[in-house]
C-alpha cells in the first residue's frame, strides 16, 4: 500500500507557519503568574470568552456541591498557566473527588497499560482531572443559581449536608449544564431537545485539555493560525466546540447524521456571540465520517469524536438498568439520566467497528489532519485498534487515560 503523503511535503499546499499554537489567534494565554492558572482551589468557575488577556478567569471557587475555596481541607500549588507536560496532577485530593457533586469514593485500581509509559502510544497516568480543567472539587452551587436561578428548584442536601441535584433526574442534569456552559463558558442560551443526549460537562473537558496537549507537545507545521478542529458527530449539545472555543479560541467545524441536532446545534450558536465562529455541515452519506466534511482545500489540526458506545438497543438498555441501580439504589430502569438518541448510543458492531471504520477512512485525509481521535470507552478495545493503525501505517498512536472522580476513560489519538 502507497503511504499516504503528509501535508507538509505537498508543494502543493498552502504556506505552513511554524507550529500549531495551543491558543488560536486573539486569544490570550493563562498568565502564568496569575493566581488562577490551571489548578489552585479552582472551582467549577470561570468567565465569559473574552478578547482580552485573562488576569484570573478560575478564581476562588470550588466545584461540585457549593463548598467555597475556605471550606476545602488544605490548599492546591497552583500550576504555572503553561500547557500540560503530561504529567498527571500531584493533588490526590482532586483524584478522589467524583464529578457531578455524588459521593467521593477512593479512585479505582490503575490498570496495568495506564501505570506505564510507552514512547510509541505516549500513555500516561491519570490522576484526576486535568490541570486546567476547571471543574476541580466540588460545585459552587451557589454561583451555578446566580448564573441560573432555576436551577436552584432542583437543590437538595445529601447526606453530608452539602448542596447537590438529584443525578437520576434528566431535567435537573439539564438545568446543571445550562448553569455550568453560563457561568464556565460564557454561554447565554443553551438548550437540547428532550431525549438528546446532555453531556457530563467535566468529562468532556478533560478529553478538549488532554488534546490541547497533544496539540502542543508534538505538533507539525500547520497552515492555520488558529487551530481548526473537526468535531465527528457534535450531537444537539455542540459541547464540544463550545469548551473547545471559549477556553481555547479554535476554529470548529461541527458535524452530524441527525436533522434535529443540527437544527438545535445552529440555534445555539445563533443565540451566542461568541460563538459564530462554529460552522456546522451536515453528513448526508451515513457510511462515511470524513468524506464529505473534509474537502480540498481544509487542513484541520485535530479531528475529535464521542463514538456509539454500544452495539444494540438492548446493550445500551442493560447499562442504563446498571447505572439507575447505582443511583437509586432499589429499581431497575431504562431511563437514561443523560439522555441519548439511538444514533449517539449505538450503531452496528458497537464502538469497535465505528472507531475501525474511522481508522480505516482517515487514511484517505492522512495529509488533512495533523492528528485523529476518538474516545474509546473499552479499555479492551485498544489492542485491536493499535493493531490496525500500525497495519496502516500510523507513525505516531498515543493513547491517553482520564480520570473523572472512580471513573477512567481514554482517548486515543493517531496521525501518519
Amino acid at each position: 500500500m502507497t503511504k499516504p503523503v503528509d501535508s507538509a511535503a505537498s508543494d502543493s499546499a498552502p504556506k505552513k507557519v511554524s507550529g500549531a499554537s495551543l491558543y488560536g489567534t486573539g486569544k490570550a494565554r493563562p498568565d502564568a503568574s496569575s493566581a488562577d492558572g490551571a489548578g489552585k482551589t479552582r472551582s467549577d468557575t470561570s468567565s465569559a470568552p473574552s478578547r482580552e488577556p485573562k488576569k484570573a478567569p478560575y478564581k476562588g471557587r470550588n466545584a461540585e456541591s457549593g463548598a467555597s475555596a475556605s471550606d476545602r481541607s488544605g490548599s492546591r500549588k497552583p500550576s504555572s498557566g503553561k500547557p500540560s507536560s503530561g504529567k498527571p496532577s500531584s493533588g490526590k485530593d482532586a483524584a478522589a473527588k467524583a464529578p457531578y457533586g455524588q459521593k467521593s469514593k477512593k479512585p479505582a485500581a490503575r490498570r496495568d497499560d495506564e501505570k506505564t509509559s510507552s514512547a510509541l502510544y505516549g500513555e500516561v497516568k491519570p490522576e484526576g482531572l486535568h490541570p486546567r480543567n476547571v471543574h476541580q472539587g466540588r460545585y459552587d452551587m451557589a454561583a451555578l443559581v446566580a448564573a441560573v436561578p432555576e436551577l436552584e428548584y432542583f437543590l437538595q442536601a445529601n447526606p453530608r449536608g452539602e448542596q447537590t441535584i438529584d443525578f437520576s433526574d434528566n431535567n435537573a442534569v439539564v438545568c446543571l449544564n445550562k448553569a455550568l456552559l453560563k457561568h464556565h463558558y460564557g454561554v447565554e442560551q443553551w438548550s437540547i431537545p428532550t431525549g438528546f443526549l446532555c453531556p457530563p460537562i467535566p468529562g468532556r473537558a478533560d478529553y478538549v485539555h488532554y488534546l490541547a496537549d497533544v496539540l502542543t507537545e508534538s505538533a507539525r507545521p500547520s497552515v492555520n493560525a488558529t487551530p481548526r478542529v473537526l468535531d465527528i458527530g457534535t450531537g444537539a449539545n455542540l459541547i464540544y466546540p463550545i469548551i473547545g472555543t471559549s477556553t481555547y479560541g479554535w476554529q470548529f467545524t461541527a458535524t452530524d447524521v441527525d436533522a434535529t441536532a443540527i437544527r438545535n446545534a445552529h440555534a445555539i450558536i445563533s443565540a451566542n456571540p461568541a460563538l459564530q465562529s462554529i460552522t456546522i455541515l451536515m453528513q448526508r452519506n451515513s457510511e462515511k465520517l470524513f468524506g464529505g466534511m473534509i474537502r480540498p482545500d481544509d487542513y484541520f489540526d485535530l479531528t475529535l469524536c464521542n463514538p456509539p458506545f454500544f452495539a444494540s438497543q438492548k446493550e445500551a438498555e442493560a447499562q442504563a438498568r446498571r447505572k439507575w441501580r447505582n443511583l437509586k439504589g432499589d429499581k431497575a430502569s431504562v431511563k437514561r439520566n443523560f439522555g441519548g438518541q439511538g444514533n449517539e448510543l449505538w450503531c452496528e458492531g458497537g464502538e469497535l467497528a465505528f472507531i475501525k471504520r474511522m481508522i480505516h477512512e482517515s487514511v484517505e485525509f492522512s495529509a488533512q489532519v495533523g492528528w485523529f481521535s476518538s474516545l474509546v470507552s473499552a479499555h479492551d478495545h485498544l489492542p485491536a485498534l493499535k493493531q490496525l493503525l500500525r497495519k496502516l501505517g500510523a507513525t505516531d498512536v498515543k493513547t491517553v487515560p482520564m480520570a473523572q472522580g472512580q471513573k477512567i476513560s481514554r482517548f486515543i489519538a493517531w496521525r501518519f
